[in-house]
């Protein structure tokens, strides 16, 4: 659910599906190609990125997700995985696809479908980054909503994982 067209402000949480999790510092004109245009400046954990103000329309930005939204993502998390499938090309563009989607259910059943699928078969490199990408992505997002540390918040991702995992065994 996007909010319509320059409607962040400072201090709003985004998601942007490349750079994560960040908050708006303000608002800043630039200058490219001769022409001046505002920006969204965003600080991420580790980095600074520039949005154009009339960009959050854009499938990649999306305001931080809620509690209830938060939650729903739980229960996805505690769900049956559902199996990647077995061909390489195929379970890359699954990834692609729930990266490009930057939902936070996508997102949540990637981390869910990746993670049990590491106990049965040894995740590539590919894999292994896209979990580890968005477990921090989760982490980071619930962590700025729950208002606690992002450790705190992967714990509890992890602790839900490990309980579904005993489950199933």
């Amino acid at each position: 659910m996007a909010k319509s067209a320059q409607s962040f402000g400072k201090g709003d949480w985004i998601v942007h599906h490349f750079y994560g999790v960040g908050q708006i510092k303000g608002i800043e004109k630039k200058e490219l190609d001769g022409e001046k245009t505002s920006y969204y400046k965003v600080q991420a954990k580790n980095s600074l990125f520039f949005i154009p103000v009339g960009f959050e329309d854009n499938d990649r930005l999306r305001p931080l997700a809620s509690k209830r939204e938060l939650n729903s993502a739980l229960k996805i998390l505690k769900k049956e995985p559902e199996p990647l499938n077995k061909d390489h090309n195929q379970r890359k563009r699954e990834l692609q696809e729930a990266s490009l989607d930057g939902s936070l259910a996508a997102i949540v059943r990637m981390v869910r479908d990746l993670s049990f699928r590491q106990l049965s078969n040894p995740l590539n490199p590919t894999e292994e980054d896209t979990l580890r990408r968005f477990k921090q992505r989760f982490a980071r997002e619930w962590s700025v909503r729950m208002e606690t540390d992002e450790d705190t918040a992967e714990q509890k991702i992890n602790t839900v994982l490990s309980e579904q995992i005993a489950k199933a065994a």
